[in-house]
C-alpha cells in the first residue's frame, strides 16, 4: 500500500514538474538553448510518470486506463502519425523530429498522448483536507518562492566562472517549485492549473526587464544584466521572448493563460463580497493579485509584438467576455444593472485597454492611437535625402515582410500535399520535402538561404508532412473538445463555469495563433493537457474506465512477479533516461564542436565532433559536421607539412586518413539519409575541400552538387553553386547555362552574373590569355557592365573591366 501511495505521489508531482519546468527550462551550452532541453524535460518526467503508473498497475495487477470523448480522434491522430513514419522519406527525422528542436516527432507526439492518458487516469476532481480559515502563510510562502528562484539565479550568475551556474539554476528551480507547491490548493486538478501559472509568473517576470534592455538570461550567461547576449536581428527589446526562446513561441503560451488567469480573477466574486463574507480584504488582496497578474501576461504579450498571436488572443477575450456576459450579466441586468460581476469586468476590461495604450501595438491601424503612437507622431523628424547603395545581395536593403515570405512556404507545402495527398512525405520532414517544391519567388525574399524545417502554418505542416489523413485526424480532436466544451457551457450557463471558459478560449487562442505559426513544446502539452484539465475539472467528456482483467476486490500488493515486473520497468525507465542524458551531453559536446568550427579552430572542433559522434553513433547531424571537419583538417595538415618541409610523408598518411574518414562518414549519412538535401550539401563541400590537394575530387562534388540540385530544383544558392563547379570542371558552356537559370530563379543575384561574366572571358582566350573569340570577350565586358550600371559601383566588375578592357 505504502508503495502504491509512492507512486500516486510520483505521478502527480511529476505532473506538477512538467509544466513548471518546461517553461523555464535552456541552457547556453545546447545546439539549441530553448526548445532542445523543454523537449528533453519532457520526455524523462514523461519516463518518470510511465514507470509509476506501470508500477501501480502492477501492484494492482490491472491494467486501469480511464476513457474520454476523445479516444477515437486521438488514437487516429495516433495511428496516422505512426504510418505516416513507417512510410516516411527519412524514418529517423520522423521519429525522433528535426534536429536541435525534435518536438513533432513521433516520440513527441506519443509522449503527449501518453501523458494525456496518465493525467485523467491518474488525477481526481477532489479536495484533500482542506479548512475553512484563511490561511494567510500561503501569499507569503508565494511571494517567498518568486524571490527565492530570482534571487538564486542572480547567485547562480554569480558562479559561472566555476562552472556551476547549471547546478545551481537547477536546484534554485526545484526548491522555489517545493516552495510554491506549500502554497498551493488542496484539490489536484486545480493544483495543476496553480503549477501552470505559478511557472508563467517567472516567465513573465524573467521577460518583462528585457523590453527596458535588462535581461535576465544575458545576466545568467555573461554576468552583466544587459542584452548584449543576443544578436542584433534578436533583440529582446524589440521583441521580448523570455525563457520560451522566441517572441511568436511565447506569445502563444502568454495568450493561452490569460483566460484562465482572467477567469480565476472572476470566479466566485459574489461570494467573496457578500455581506456573510469575514474575510473580505484579504480574498480583495487575492482578487487584486489575480487581476494584476492577468495584466502582467498581458503587458508581456504586447511586448512579444507577435501580431497574429496579439490577434488570436483579442478574438479569444471577445468569445470570454461575450460569453461571461451572456451567462452571468445578461440574466440579471434587469434586477441588479450594475452588478458586481459586471463592474469587475470593467475593471478587467479599463485594464487591458490602459495597458494597450500605454504599451502600444505591432498594427499601424491601431498604433496612431497608443502612447508609443502619438509620441512617434509628434516626434517625427524630416526624412535626410539619401543616397542609397544597393547591397552585394542585389537590393535586399530590408527584410521582406513575414506574410509575403509565410505565402510562399505554404504554397510550398500546398505542393508537397498534392504529391504525397494521403499520409503526406513522413512526420516532421518538412525541412526535406521542402526544398523540392519550393517556389522560385522564396529567391526573392531576405530569408531566402533559411532553411525552413516548419511550414509556420500547424495545419499545412500536418497536411504536407502526414498528409490529409494526419490533418483530418488533429483537426478532429479540436472540432470534438470544442463541441464537448461548448455543449457543457450551454447547459451550465447558470453555475460556476468560468475555469471552463478560461480553458475553452485558452485554447481557442491556441488554434488560431497555430494558423500562422506552429506548436512548441509547451503548447503542444497545452493542446493536450488543457481538455484533460476540463474533462476531469468539470467531470465531463469521461467514459468509463478500462480495467483489465475485472475483479470484485482490488490488490494493493507485489508479489514475486509482480517484483519483476516492476524490476523490468525500472531497467527500461532507466535505459531510456540514460539514452536521452548521454544524447543531451553528445549534443553539448557538437554545440561546441560547430562553434570551434565556425571560428575556425577546427583541431579543437575535431576533438568535440569526434565525442559527440561517438557518445551517440545513429545521429547524422554529428556525423555529417564531423565529415566536413575532418575534410579541412586533411587540407590543413597537407600545407602544414608543404610549409614546414619536415614529415612530409607523415602528414599525407595523416591528411589521407582524415580524408578517408571524411568520405566514409558523408557517404554513411547520405546512403542512410537520401533525401535530405543538407547533407548533399555538406557531401560537396567535403569534396570541394578535398579538391584543393586533389583535383580528381572536383568529379565527385559535382556528383554531388547535381543531386542537391534534383532535391532542391529551385534554389538559388544550390543552382548557383552547380554552375561554379560544372566551370571548374571545365564544362564552361554548361556553367553558363546552369547560371542562366540561376538568374531566372533569383533576378538579383549579383554573383550569378558575375560568374557568367568571368566564364564568357575564359571562353574568349587561349590557355596563354590571348582573346580568340571576340563575341566572348564583348560578353564579358558587357556582363560587368550590366552588373555596375543594375546593382551599383563593384570593384570586382570594374577591376574586370579595366583588365579586359585594356586587352
Amino acid at each position: 500500500m505504502k508503495l502504491l501511495n509512492f507512486c500516486n505521489k510520483v505521478i502527480e508531482y511529476s505532473f506538477y514538474l512538467i509544466f513548471f519546468l518546461v517553461p523555464l527550462a535552456f541552457t547556453s551550452d545546447t545546439s539549441e538553448l530553448f526548445e532542445f532541453n523543454k523537449l528533453w524535460v519532457t520526455f524523462i518526467l514523461t519516463t518518470v510518470v510511465g514507470l509509476a503508473w506501470f508500477t501501480k498497475m502492477a501492484i494492482q495487477r490491472q491494467i486501469k486506463v480511464q476513457r474520454t470523448v476523445l479516444d477515437i480522434p486521438i488514437l487516429l491522430f495516433l495511428a496516422s502519425q505512426v504510418i505516416s513514419t513507417i512510410f516516411s522519406i527519412d524514418r529517423h527525422i520522423s521519429i525522433w523530429g528535426y534536429y536541435s528542436r525534435f518536438n513533432g516527432g513521433l516520440l513527441s507526439i506519443i509522449s503527449y498522448i501518453f501523458l494525456y492518458y496518465a493525467f485523467v487516469s491518474n488525477f481526481k476532481n477532489e479536495d484533500k483536507k482542506t479548512t475553512s480559515r484563511f490561511d494567510g502563510r500561503k501569499p507569503l510562502l508565494f511571494v517567498g518562492a518568486t524571490l527565492l528562484f530570482f534571487a538564486g539565479m542572480y547567485l547562480a550568475s554569480l558562479l559561472a566562472a566555476v562552472n556551476l551556474t547549471l547546478p545551481v539554476s537547477l536546484l534554485t528551480v526545484l526548491v522555489s517549485f517545493a516552495v510554491f507547491m506549500v502554497a498551493g490548493p488542496n484539490n489536484p486538478v486545480k493544483r495543476m492549473l496553480y503549477s501552470i501559472l505559478s511557472s508563467a509568473l517567472l516567465v513573465a517576470l524573467w521577460g518583462l526587464p528585457s523590453h527596458f534592455g535588462y535581461d535576465p538570461t544575458c545576466l545568467l550567461f555573461r554576468g552583466k544584466l544587459d542584452v548584449s547576449c543576443w544578436t542584433a536581428d534578436f533583440q529582446p527589446k524589440v521583441r521580448i521572448f523570455s525563457t520560451l526562446g522566441q517572441p511568436d513561441w511565447m506569445a502563444t503560451y502568454l495568450a493561452a493563460l490569460i483566460p484562465v488567469s482572467l477567469a480565476l480573477f472572476l470566479k466566485g466574486l459574489p461570494e467573496a463580497f457578500s455581506k456573510k463574507a469575514t474575510l473580505v480584504k484579504k480574498v480583495l488582496s487575492l482578487k487584486t493579485a489575480y487581476l494584476l497578474f492577468t495584466i502582467l501576461l498581458y503587458t508581456d504579450l504586447l511586448y512579444t509584438g507577435s501580431r497574429s498571436v496579439i490577434a488570436a488572443s483579442w478574438l479569444s477575450l471577445i468569445i470570454f467576455v461575450g460569453w461571461f456576459f451572456y451567462s452571468k450579466i445578461w440574466p440579471k441586468w434587469q434586477k441588479e444593472r450594475f452588478n458586481l460581476d459586471f463592474r469587475f469586468l470593467l475593471i478587467s476590461l479599463l485594464g487591458f485597454l490602459v495597458i494597450t495604450f500605454f504599451a502600444g501595438v505591432p498594427f499601424a491601424q491601431f498604433s496612431k492611437f497608443t502612447l508609443p503612437g502619438l509620441q512617434s507622431h509628434f516626434n517625427k523628424a524630416p526624412a535626410p535625402k539619401t543616397t542609397t547603395t544597393p547591397s552585394t545581395f542585389g537590393g535586399e536593403l530590408g527584410g521582406t515582410d513575414s506574410g509575403t515570405i509565410r505565402l510562399y512556404v505554404w504554397e510550398g507545402a500546398l505542393k508537397i500535399w498534392q504529391n504525397n495527398p494521403i499520409f503526406g512525405t513522413g512526420v516532421e520532414t518538412f525541412a526535406y520535402s521542402y526544398y523540392k517544391y519550393r517556389p522560385a519567388g522564396h529567391n526573392l525574399t531576405s530569408e531566402w538561404k533559411y532553411l525552413y524545417n516548419k511550414a509556420h502554418n500547424e495545419y499545412l505542416n500536418y497536411l504536407a508532412t502526414t498528409g490529409i489523413v494526419g490533418l483530418a485526424t488533429y483537426l478532429s480532436i479540436i472540432g470534438l473538445f470544442l463541441f464537448v466544451g461548448v455543449k457543457y457551457l450551454l447547459k451550465n450557463k447558470k453555475e460556476e463555469n468560468l475555469i471552463p471558459l478560461g480553458l475553452l478560449t485558452g485554447f481557442v487562442a491556441i488554434i488560431i495563433s497555430n494558423f500562422f505559426g506552429f506548436s512548441v513544446v509547451i503548447i503542444n502539452l497545452f493542446f493536450f493537457i488543457f481538455p484533460a484539465i476540463f474533462f476531469l475539472n468539470e467531470n465531463t467528456g469521461l467514459g468509463k474506465v478500462v480495467v483489465l482483467p475485472k475483479r470484485k476486490n482490488e490488490i494493493a500488493y507485489a508479489g514475486k512477479l509482480q517484483k519483476v515486473l516492476i524490476a523490468v520497468f525500472a531497467l527500461i525507465a532507466i535505459y531510456f533516461i540514460y539514452t536521452l542524458v548521454t544524447y543531451w551531453n553528445a549534443d553539448r559536446a557538437y554545440y561546441l564542436g560547430s562553434n570551434y568550427d565556425k571560428s575556425g579552430d577546427y583541431q579543437t572542433a575535431y576533438s568535440y565532433l569526434k565525442k559527440a559522434s561517438d557518445m551517440r553513433p545513429g545521429e547524422p547531424v554529428f556525423k555529417d559536421e564531423l565529415s566536413i571537419n575532418e575534410a579541412v583538417l586533411a587540407i590543413m595538415v597537407l600545407q602544414q607539412g608543404q610549409q614546414q618541409g619536415q614529415n612530409a610523408q607523415q602528414s599525407q598518411q595523416v591528411a589521407k586518413q582524415l580524408a578517408d574518414n571524411a568520405i566514409a562518414l558523408s557517404d554513411e549519412v547520405t546512403s542512410n539519409h537520401p533525401n535530405s538535401v543538407v547533407y548533399w550539401k555538406t557531401r560537396v563541400r567535403v569534396f570541394y575541400t578535398l579538391s584543393q590537394a586533389n583535383p580528381t575530387y572536383l568529379t565527385q562534388a559535382l556528383e554531388a552538387i547535381k543531386k542537391s540540385a534534383e532535391l532542391a530544383p529551385t534554389d538559388a544558392d544550390v543552382s548557383y553553386n552547380l554552375g561554379i563547379i560544372e566551370g571548374q570542371s571545365g564544362d564552361l558552356k554548361g556553367a553558363i547555362k546552369t547560371l542562366e537559370n540561376t538568374i531566372k530563379l533569383k533576378p538579383d543575384y549579383l554573383m550569378a552574373y558575375y560568374a557568367i561574366g568571368v566564364f564568357d572571358r575564359q571562353l574568349s582566350v587561349d590557355s596563354k590569355g590571348n582573346v580568340v573569340n571576340e563575341d566572348y570577350a564583348q560578353k564579358a565586358i558587357d556582363e560587368m557592365k550590366y552588373i555596375i550600371k543594375k546593382f551599383g559601383p563593384n570593384k570586382q566588375a570594374q577591376d574586370a573591366l579595366d583588365t579586359w578592357q585594356k586587352k
